[in-house]
C-alpha cells in the first residue's frame, strides 16, 4: 500500500512540474520550441499582421504554448498549433524599431527578434562629409559639437553649396573627443535622437542646426526635422529623417569618420586706415540676416550690412559701410542690446581674415568704404543697438582697428531683417 502511494506521489509530481515527460523506452526528456521563423522578422513599415511558425519538442498533454510581446506597438492575436500570429502597428516613428516575442511552454523558452523599418519616401546614398566640422565644448552640457554634413556632390571650391544638390546637416552630440590629432576628429558611435528642447546631452541631435537642403545660387530653403535617428558604426552612418514637410528620408553613408576640427585662420595687420575714423550717419540702410550658429557655439549670428547710401534698384554705393556679427542667444531674433568684442553671447565677433593662399577673405566684423577703397577688421570695442520704431534702428559703434585705430559713431537706418 505504501508502495502505491509513493507511486502516486512521484507521478502527481511530475505533473505539476511538467519539465519532463515520460518516453517509451522508460527515459524522461525535457520539452524544448523550435522556432522555424527566420530571426530577426522584418516587418514592412505599415499595419500588418505576421506569423511565426514553430515546433514542439518532447510535448506534454498538460502543456500549452504562451506568447508574449515587449513592445507597445506588437499584440499576439492567436495561438495555434505550430503557428503565433500577431499583428504590428504601423511605424510612424523616426528610425527602424526592434522588439521580441517570447514563446513560452512550461520552463522552454524561445524568442524570435522583430525589426520594423521606418515608411521611407526618399532613399539617399550619401558619398561624402565634405563641410562637415568639429568644435570643442562650450556649453555647461559639456558636450561636444559634431556637425556632419552628408551629401553625393559636396562643396564648391569656396565652401558654398553646390547648385542642386541636396545636403543632409546633422549637429551630432557627443561628451567624448573622439580626435585623430589636433586637426581632425572622428564622428562617435553610437545611436543619436533628436532633440526639440534645445537642451543639449551625450548622443542627442540638437534639431536647431539640423536640416535638409538643397543648394541654390541665390538662398537656400532649409527643412527642419520633426524626428531623426541617426547611428554611426565604424565607417558607416544611417540616418532616418523625418522631416517637418511630412517626408521620411534614409540617408546611408559609407566611409571615413573623419572630420576637420574648427580653426579660423586669422590674419592681422590688414586695415588701410593711417588714423581714427569718426562718422554721423542719419539716413542709412541696413539688412540684418541671420544665419544660424555661425561660431559652432550655440549662438544664433545675425550679421548686419550697414550702408550709408544704397540704391537698391541700381546697386549704386556711397560713403561708409559697415558688417557687423552679432551674438544672440539660441533662437532668439532680438539684436537690440550692448554688445563687446568675442564669440559667445553678447559679444559681437571680432574681424579677421582667412588666408586663401595669398589672398584673404574677409570675415565677421570689418568697417570699408564703398568699393573697398578702405578698409578695416573691426577687433576690439562696442556697439550698442536700439530700436526707434518698426523698420528705424540706430548703431552706436566704438571699435579699434587691427591697428589700433579708433572708428567711432552713430548709424541711423532703415533696414528689415532675414533668414539666410
Amino acid at each position: 500500500m505504501k508502495r502505491l502511494f509513493l507511486l502516486f506521489a512521484v507521478a502527481v509530481f511530475a505533473f505539476a512540474c511538467g519539465e519532463s515527460v515520460e518516453t517509451p523506452g522508460g527515459n524522461s526528456a525535457t520539452p524544448e520550441i523550435v522556432i522555424s521563423t527566420e530571426s530577426p522578422l522584418w516587418l514592412d513599415s505599415e499595419e500588418g499582421i505576421y506569423e511565426i511558425e514553430y515546433s514542439i519538442k518532447n510535448p506534454s498533454a498538460n502543456l500549452k504554448l504562451d506568447a508574449k510581446s515587449n513592445v507597445g506597438w506588437a499584440s499576439i492575436i492567436e495561438i495555434k498549433d505550430n503557428v503565433v500570429s500577431f499583428v504590428a502597428m504601423k511605424n510612424t516613428e523616426a528610425g527602424d524599431r526592434r522588439g521580441t516575442i517570447l514563446l513560452s511552454y512550461g520552463d522552454a523558452k524561445a524568442e524570435i527578434s522583430i525589426y520594423q523599418h521606418v515608411k521611407v519616401d526618399v532613399n539617399f546614398e550619401a558619398k561624402t562629409t565634405d563641410g562637415s566640422v568639429f568644435t570643442h565644448c562650450n556649453n555647461e552640457a559639456g558636450v561636444h559639437s559634431y556637425r556632419v554634413v552628408l551629401s553625393k556632390e559636396g562643396l564648391n571650391s569656396d565652401g558654398t553649396l553646390k547648385h542642386g544638390a541636396k545636403y543632409y546637416c546633422f549637429d551630432l552630440c557627443a561628451k567624448e573627443v573622439v580626435s585623430k590629432d589636433d586637426a581632425e576628429a572622428i564622428i562617435p558611435n553610437g545611436t543619436y535622437s533628436l532633440s526639440m528642447t534645445g537642451e543639449l546631452s551625450d548622443r542627442a541631435i540638437n534639431y536647431m542646426y539640423s536640416y535638409y537642403t538643397v543648394g541654390d545660387n541665390y538662398r537656400q530653403e532649409e527643412i527642419g526635422f520633426a524626428d531623426a535617428e541617426v547611428v554611426v558604426e565604424d565607417g558607416k552612418i544611417v540616418a532616418n529623417v523625418a522631416l517637418a514637410n511630412g517626408e521620411n528620408h534614409r540617408v546611408e553613408y559609407s566611409g571615413s569618420l573623419v572630420i576637420p576640427v574648427y580653426n579660423a585662420s586669422v590674419t592681422g595687420g590688414l586695415s588701410t586706415l593711417t588714423g581714427d575714423h569718426s562718422f554721423n550717419i542719419e539716413n542709412g540702410v541696413f539688412v540684418g540676416a541671420f544665419v544660424g550658429d555661425l561660431m559652432y557655439n550655440g549662438c544664433n549670428t545675425c550679421q548686419i550690412y550697414m550702408y550709408e547710401y544704397l540704391d537698391y534698384e541700381t546697386g549704386e554705393e556711397r560713403g561708409d559701410q559697415f558688417q557687423i556679427d552679432l551674438q544672440l542667444p539660441a533662437g532668439s531674433r532680438d539684436v537690440c542690446g550692448f554688445y563687446t568684442h568675442g564669440t559667445t553671447e553678447g559679444h559681437f565677433i571680432p574681424g579677421s581674415a582667412e588666408d586663401l593662399g595669398g589672398q584673404y577673405m574677409q570675415q565677421n566684423s570689418w568697417y570699408m568704404t564703398a568699393g573697398y577703397i578702405d578698409f578695416a577688421p573691426l577687433v576690439r570695442g562696442s556697439v550698442k543697438v536700439e530700436k526707434e520704431s518698426e523698420s528705424i534702428y540706430v548703431f552706436t559703434i566704438d571699435m579699434v582697428d587691427d591697428m589700433g585705430n579708433a572708428i567711432r559713431g552713430t548709424f541711423k537706418g532703415s533696414g528689415e531683417f532675414i533668414d539666410w
